[in-house]
């Protein structure tokens, strides 16, 4: 290193790595068993501090890295198992950054090393608490302050343990890379692709009223989609799975987005997030042989059902006929039945056999021999691909002849019961008001499944409030479908069935309690109650419903 380059790093408390790699060392070593991965990070590719701490450490896997952007080390990182260490030898570059971006990777009790002389003051620093500090970079900061722990060290290092094992949180379009690097062509294959395409949405959509604030599009992008078959994947409550230090894609509803989000994991950044513990603590078993994800973040609500464990029905199809033997696996949830009645109806009428189901639990995750997972088909609000029309199909003839044809009702409202989620206040007025316009009043959760869709395919008209109440639409695309909503529900089903489909849809809006903030969302809005003017929409309404 010339004069001028150790006077600059002396100038910005940097210190040459070459000059402490026996203290180096030392750190790594007390924490790094035999054969374990230690990973540095370097500016310059002929750097001799690697030789000279890969003699010291003989029986550690070293491998380094020249750091070009975070982004690229944190990928780096992920092509590889978690690390028992990560070494931060560089002597250019923001540092204090570098290990909040990487430190993640390292495994439960291993060592996180600095050289330089600010970077643990640094960090001790960024973990305080903030005045005024915005909820998110509470949370974040507060994870960072559980997983780090500072420990005593060489004036010239900082030294960090890591607490806690966190995951790479995998997206659709990187994971087959990413299984790749780390695991060779064994990771497993896809067995199937559907290229991307748009199509104009095939609904008459008509909006009466201010319509909420996030657009229904007129042009429907549906990405390419895949089923893949992972091999040795270990299955967890509530749509989690991994391998290794990974979470596959399959385990968001969102399994694309920018930030990927799963009420049991929580997020250290974007590229990282850490299992819940009581899933960590979880037993593991091991089971042979081929199983399918038709599990649910949500495994016991209707509408998530309806919606996402549905739409992967296709992949279902492709992998069965492949496997006659292939059994399904879910989460069986605490205190609720394993396989409620009108769950099993809708599987059984999929072609799921209900009674070789495999079942996790919040205590007990399953290591299987291989896992088939498909993309879905609908992810709400972005699309539905009409092809998802066949297995609503399925859904309805797998449920037998409707036993009274000609005793249906042609105009149905269905209504809602449930008043702590998005309830209308003024529900009574609205029911009496549709009964006087014809209108069978109905409460779905209170039939038995096939009644409820027997009763949808025979109605002309379907009306109700917005959410899965509505869903069995799905099952008609020839009625014309009334909506009751308010503004600050932003879900867009029903629309994506109809867009799909091509119904007749009328939204009739009103506002809620509690607005959704501009340009964001808010899950109390969401959540919010509302009141539906009839003053506003009834001469509307009646044309409508006629």
């Amino acid at each position: 290193m010339t004069s001028l380059r150790v006077r600059a790093v002396r100038r910005l408390g940097r210190v040459r790595p070459s000059a402490v790699v026996r203290q180096v060392a030392d750190a790594v070593a007390a924490h790094t068993g035999a054969g374990e991965l230690v990973t540095v990070f370097l500016s310059d590719p002929d750097d001799d501090f690697v030789p000279a701490l890969s003699a010291r450490l003989p029986a550690a896997d070293v491998r380094s890295y020249v750091v070009g952007s975070r982004d690229d080390a944190i990928v780096w990182l992920r092509s590889m198992p978690r690390p028992a260490a990560v070494v931060d030898a560089t002597t250019r570059g923001d540092k204090l950054a570098l290990l909040r971006a990487a430190v993640w990777a390292v495994r439960d009790g291993g060592t996180y090393v600095a050289t330089g002389r600010t970077v643990g003051r640094d960090l001790a620093v960024a973990v305080e608490a903030r005045d005024g500090e915005p909820a998110a970079a509470a949370r974040r900061r507060q994870e960072l302050s559980a997983s780090v722990e500072i420990l005593p060290s060489d004036r010239r290092l900082a030294v960090v343990r890591k607490r806690g094992n966190h995951h790479f949180t995998l997206r659709h379009r990187v994971v087959e890379d990413v299984l790749v690097e780390q695991f060779g062509p064994e990771w497993g294959e896809v067995i199937a692709r559907r290229e991307a395409y748009e199509y104009e949405s095939r609904a008459t959509l008509v909006m009466h009223g201010e319509p909420a604030p996030r657009e229904k599009q007129r042009t429907i992008a549906v990405p390419s989609l895949a089923v893949r078959r992972y091999a040795d994947a270990t299955c967890h409550v509530r749509e989690i799975v991994t391998r290794g230090n990974l979470v596959l894609p399959d385990s968001f509803r969102h399994g694309n987005a920018s930030r990927l989000f799963h009420k049991k994991i929580i997020p250290a950044t974007a590229w990282f997030g850490r299992l819940e513990d009581r899933i960590q603590r979880a037993a593991v078993r091991y089971e042979p042989g081929e199983f399918f994800s038709f599990d649910s973040a949500f495994p016991t609500h209707f509408g998530h059902l309806m919606t996402e464990t549905i739409s992967k029905h296709w992949g279902w199809q492709i992998a069965r006929a492949d496997n006659p033997d292939l059994r399904v696996i879910m989460t069986h949830q605490p205190q609720r039945d394993r396989l409620p009645s009108w769950k099993a109806q809708i599987l059984a009428a999929l072609g799921v056999p209900v009674d070789d189901i495999m079942w996790v639990t919040q205590d007990e995750s399953v290591r299987v021999g291989s896992l088939v997972a498909a993309m879905p088909q609908l992810e709400n609000p972005f699309y539905a691909d009409p092809a998802l029309g066949e297995a609503w199909e399925t859904l309805y003839g797998g449920l037998g002849p409707d036993p009274h044809p000609h005793d249906r009702p042609e105009k149905i409202f269905l209504s809602r019961r449930t008043k702590s989620q998005r309830w209308c206040v003024n529900t009574p007025e609205i029911e009496s008001f549709m009964a006087d316009q014809g209108f069978t009043i109905m409460h779905p959760e209170t039939m038995p499944y096939a009644e409820q869709a027997h009763a949808f395919r025979a109605a002309k008209v379907i009306a109700g409030f917005a959410g899965s109440a509505l869903f069995n639409m799905m099952l008609n695309p020839q009625a014309k479908v009334v909506i009751l909503s308010s503004r600050s529900y932003v879900a867009a089903n029903e629309y994506l069935f109809a867009a799909a489909l091509g119904h007749e849809i009328h939204y009739f809006w009103a506002p809620a309690e509690v607005d959704q903030p501009a340009g964001g969302f808010s899950v109390e809005a969401y959540k919010s109650a509302w009141t539906f003017d009839l003053d506003e929409h009834r001469a509307a309404l009646v044309e409508t419903l006629a």
